[in-house]
């Protein structure tokens, strides 16, 4: 869920504009790049950044200018980590603006409301996991693709949905429940496609690490 819909104030825009390049400048300095040249690793990031685009344009309206939609970014998150994913979503932004003719003013806030804050939330629920809980399979596969997505789509949901009120229309309460709503059934299909990746094409999820959950 972005602003796509309705102009931001140009001073916000332009501010917006002004700190995803700072962030975007800084993923792509930690970013791994080299992986991506490993067997199985560039295509199936470069297909998340096809997909995307053509998974936000089904979307359900619920207040002036903004709609509730599949996200994707916790999956991309997990699979490549924050600095790739990050980078690829923000493609991806750019793409679904030019596309579907949005204001190209209000790429900056949508880069930092669906790129920037879904990266660091997703490394931030990686770190707690790895952290606070025992390094097993189950726990990467459950806390991280299914509890940890879920807590990461919220959060972008309330923000996106704070972003609006600011600066859009006000958003009911029913809207918020069903951006939870969604949240929790993506999550369920986030933690069911990492499990098929993690099991069948382990290659490609780079977040996994077979020292730490398979060392028992």
């Amino acid at each position: 869920m972005g602003i796509f819909s309705f102009a931001l104030p140009s001073h916000i825009a332009l501010a917006a504009v002004l700190a995803a390049l700072f962030f975007l400048f800084r993923s792509a300095s930690l970013a791994p790049w080299k992986r991506l040249a490993e067997p199985g690793v560039f295509s199936p990031w470069c297909m998340f950044i096809i997909v995307l685009p053509l998974v936000w344009q089904f979307g359900v309206p619920v207040a002036s200018g903004t709609s509730l939609h599949l996200l994707g970014m916790p999956l991309f998150v997990l699979m490549f980590g924050g600095p790739l994913a990050m980078m690829g979503i923000s493609i991806s932004i750019v793409a679904y603006t030019v596309l579907h003719n949005g204001l190209l003013s209000n790429v900056g806030m949508n880069i930092l409301l669906l790129g920037v804050v879904p990266a660091y939330c997703g490394e931030l629920v990686m770190r707690a996991t790895r952290r606070l809980l025992p390094p097993h399979l189950f726990v990467y596969l459950l806390g991280n693709g299914f509890f940890g997505a879920f807590v990461v789509m919220s959060i972008i949901g309330l923000v996106s949905m704070a972003a609006h009120t600011l600066w859009g229309a006000s958003v009911s309460g029913d809207a918020i429940a069903y951006m939870l709503l969604l949240s929790w059934g993506e999550a369920i299909l986030t933690g069911f496609l990492l499990t098929v990746f993690t099991v069948y094409r382990p290659e490609c999820v780079l977040t996994f690490d077979d020292d730490v959950y398979l060392s028992n």
